[in-house]
């Protein structure tokens, strides 16, 4: 257990006020703090890893490849490719795939959405939450039936809070036979790739 003076010169260390790098900010910070921030992440659905790399930027949609995919420029030049966080959409050569790309490209293409990163994938994608007009664009996609809240990685990774709400809305869509719900016999597109890869 540190005392709070110990703790309080850790923290003005940490922060600059004695003159550090900013870049060595987190090795004169005790083992004691990285665990409480490690473990705060983590009741929130986050590794702290994933904590660590997320970041936030506001950016124009230039591309939507399928529902869940797209290409964005931010407000400096940059280019990403996006996969929308915790959603999986139908892909484009299954049923529904066309029109779940469709509707998220009437709804972003063209537009300047808020990017919040949660992580990167396998692929080298930025995995995000798009906010357009102040909404959620991920939970949008799966309340209108356009795709399946990616429950094997949501359930590791996913805020509760958010969690929950993107359960509610597969819930519903299913409920309302909204988009892909109105077929009863829906592949689901993590199944759908196994079994082309069968093939």
């Amino acid at each position: 257990m540190f005392q709070p003076k110990i703790l309080l010169l850790w923290l003005a260390a940490a922060s600059g006020v004695f003159g550090l790098p900013r870049s060595a900010d987190a090795q004169f910070l005790p083992r004691s703090v990285h665990t409480a921030a490690e473990s705060g992440a983590a009741r929130h659905g986050r590794t702290a890893a994933t904590a660590r790399n997320a970041s936030s930027y506001e950016g124009r949609v230039t591309d939507v490849h399928d529902g869940d995919t797209v290409r964005i420029t931010d407000t400096h030049g940059a280019k990403h490719k996006i996969r929308l966080a915790y959603i999986d959409a139908p892909e484009t050569d299954q049923a529904y795939g066309l029109a779940s790309r469709n509707r998220l490209s009437g709804l972003i293409l063209g537009k300047t959405v808020q990017v919040r990163v949660t992580d990167t994938d396998q692929y080298g994608r930025e995995v995000a939450y798009l906010r357009a007009d102040g909404a959620d664009v991920n939970l949008g996609q799966i309340e209108a039936g356009a795709a399946w809240h990616y429950v094997s990685i949501a359930k590791k990774q996913q805020d509760k809070t958010d969690y929950a709400a993107y359960a509610q809305a597969e819930a519903e869509a299913r409920r309302s036979r909204a988009g892909l719900w109105q077929k009863r016999d829906a592949v689901a597109p993590w199944k759908f790739r196994w079994q082309q890869r069968r093939q």
